[in-house]
């Protein structure tokens, strides 16, 4: 039997997925009362859509400090005088890099373990964000691939994806610290969440190069087919922004796309990284 909710709304999208949650204001100190709900609501529906509210960037850091200890995050500019926060901008003069199905930062041993966004400026129309929930796409898989699959462990590179046209566009030496720091490495194609004990299906277009130990064409299909399973509509949430409008999700058990429909209209969000104690 699920426990019930004192302190906050969860109203889920999906079955199961991506809660929407009301009666929550940010601009309140978050109790620890409040901060363990959200805790647990996060690992129960693996994303969290916050109705707009104005955010400082103390209230932000807040927010994100009730699902972990807060992250370095990945290599976007940062908001002045808070090297927490990271600022992603597309406009004309900055195209959509994020556009392809990707877990964050999957290329390290250590990955992220969730984030928290905030939309400041929003195109006129368009520039949703969609994630996948990896639980609901290893339940609709027939047990005898289920069980195929838990055997299985997939080798994860920065190598060849968005990471590495974003950091040859920046400077060289951003380049060659990472090359020299970060190699590939390898995760199970079936992870047990850390803190809900569910099982779920973790790879991803952008960062996923290969199946380990099985032939290379075998590998080939096989990725090919788990990109197209896991972004089936009855796993996937489409969210559909308003200025000031929040969201945190859980990255050990989703992975998200970042619709590019609006270029070259504008759109800002800042966000700040996690890492869950319980990794």
């Amino acid at each position: 039997m699920k426990q019930t909710y004192e302190h906050i709304h969860p109203v889920p999208q999906l079955p199961g997925f991506a809660a929407r949650i009301e009666g929550l204001d940010l601009a309140q100190p978050l109790s620890g009362d409040v901060k363990r709900e959200l805790h647990r609501a996060l690992n129960e529906f693996g994303l969290l859509t916050i109705p707009p509210q104005p955010l400082t960037p103390e209230q932000h850091l807040d927010l994100a400090s009730a699902f972990g200890q807060i992250a370095t995050g990945a290599y976007f500019p940062r908001k002045d005088g808070y090297p927490d926060i990271e600022v992603i901008r597309t406009d004309r003069e900055h195209p959509p890099e994020l556009n392809v199905w990707h877990s964050d930062v999957t290329w390290k041993a250590q990955f992220p373990t969730g984030t928290v966004i905030q939309l400041l400026e929003l195109p006129a129309a368009g520039g949703n964000t969609a994630w996948a929930c990896g639980r609901k796409a290893l339940q609709g898989l027939s047990a005898g691939m289920q069980q195929y699959l838990r055997g299985l462990t997939a080798t994860h590179s920065w190598t060849g994806s968005l990471v590495e046209d974003a950091l040859r566009q920046a400077d060289t030496e951003t380049l060659l610290e990472v090359a020299r720091r970060f190699g590939p490495v390898v995760h199970p194609l079936v992870r047990r969440h850390p803190e809900s004990g569910d099982d779920v299906l973790f790879a991803n277009e952008a960062f996923t190069r290969k199946v380990n130990d099985v032939p290379f064409r075998e590998s080939r299909a096989l990725l090919e087919f788990l990109r197209e399973w896991m972004i089936q509509p009855e796993f996937v949430y489409s969210h559909k922004w308003e200025q000031n409008g929040i969201a945190v999700w859980d990255n050990r058990s989703t992975q998200h796309y970042a619709v590019a429909d609006y270029w070259p209209q504008n759109r800002l969000l800042q966000r700040v990284t996690f890492n869950s104690v319980a990794e």
